[in-house]
């Protein structure tokens, strides 16, 4: 019998009452109103996880339990073409994930943190968008190269159509950011992408997005951030280079149940070996229009397929994996969401045979909202 914190207790009485409001609320009829100047956003998540058989040595293993949550409140300013926003990035957790810091640092956040998490100026007219700041990530990469908590921190330019027969959206997107990491780095991330999507049926649509991706000043990645990454030397710093290549599909379905299908392959162009990543995924139903969502996840990504500093810190290892994830999500409010998640994992390109075989498993149950 698992005996769960008072936070989490408070969690589940939370999701108690987000499934008790009113039905009617999420029935009223669509009337016509104008975009608000100003918009309050708030983002949250809260998380109990349980990583069982982490690998110690031939013989013996461990495991970690604990409670995570975050949350980002924001504000946005409408002025018709122009927009400006901000949010602030809240984090707590019952343990320490920087005092000290472990290495490799398996987590994009602060445990107990409240920072800057946007700060943004953006412009927007007919087939034409720019902007600055602190923002979320423009181009559509999945978590194999882009963790979506982490906020790139420069430009972004982006020009295409729109609503041309099938055609959907063609567009291509430019991006410059330096030091977008929560903790302390200089490192440049260039950019661009080629994305075009598609109608199909009356209500899917087919995305087809390529894009390129540069990572610079390597030297100044922290130590704790070098993750599985090949070193120049044993704790050393970044050996190789990252100039990624990324491809992704995605086949979505509308109706009472949606479907979404999607395929990743990048390939570190840099190097001869070690070098490429695969992701795919599926979807179905929705936390949104319908009452529950299943997805499944399968990744395998070589240790130096991108730079293991900015893709997605959900699973044990950033690079060098391979594993499986099932997320079983319950609508408890048009905004609120409570999920089951089973991740496992073996780290494929460990410098210790012994452990390449093995098989982490990590257990989560997360409230989600997002306005």
């Amino acid at each position: 019998m698992v005996n769960f914190p008072p936070m989490m207790k408070s969690l589940v009485a939370t999701a108690l009452f987000l499934a008790a409001l009113p039905a009617a609320a999420q029935n009223a009829p669509t009337v016509y109103q104008e975009p608000k100047k100003f918009r309050f956003t708030l983002e949250a998540v809260a998380r109990y996880e349980w990583t069982k058989d982490i690998f110690v040595n031939a013989t013996s293993t461990r495991d970690e339990d604990r409670f995570v949550g975050w949350a980002f409140p924001g504000l946005e300013l409408n002025l018709g073409k122009f927009q400006i926003g901000g949010a602030a990035g809240l984090y707590w957790s019952d343990t320490k994930n920087y005092d000290p810091i472990p290495a490799p640092q398996r987590d994009n956040f602060r445990s107990r943190d409240a920072r800057v998490d946007r700060a943004f100026v953006k412009f927007e007219a007919s087939g034409l968008r720019i902007e600055g700041g602190r923002f979320a990530m423009p181009i559509a990469f999945t978590e194999m190269i882009w963790d979506k908590e982490l906020k790139p921190q420069g430009g972004a330019l982006r020009l295409g159509v729109n609503d041309r027969g099938s055609l959907k959206s063609l567009g291509v997107t430019a991006l410059y950011a330096k030091g977008s990491h929560v903790f302390e780095d200089e490192t440049e991330v260039l950019a661009a992408s080629a994305e075009a999507v598609f109608a199909a049926g009356a209500e899917g649509s087919t995305q087809l997005l390529v894009s390129y991706a540069e990572f610079r000043d390597l030297d100044t990645v922290q130590p704790f951030l070098r993750r599985q990454n090949s070193r120049r030397s044993p704790g050393g710093p970044i050996r190789s280079e990252y100039k990624v290549v990324d491809g992704i599909l995605r086949l979505r379905r509308g109706g009472a149940v949606p479907v979404q299908l999607v395929a990743d392959y990048c390939w570190n162009t840099a190097l001869d070996a070690d070098n490429k990543g695969l992701w795919l995924a599926a979807a179905i139903g929705s936390v949104r229009s319908s009452r529950a969502r299943l997805d499944y996840t399968y990744a395998k990504i070589d240790k130096d397929a991108t730079l293991a500093e900015y893709n997605a810190d959900d699973f044990f290892w950033n690079t060098g994996w391979e594993g499986h994830r099932g997320d079983l999500g319950f609508r408890l409010h048009p905004n609120a969401s409570l999920h089951g998640i089973a991740q496992w994992q073996r780290f494929k390109d460990s410098a210790r045979a012994e452990e390449r075989d093995h098989w982490v498993r990590r257990f989560r149950v997360e409230l989600r909202y997002a306005n």
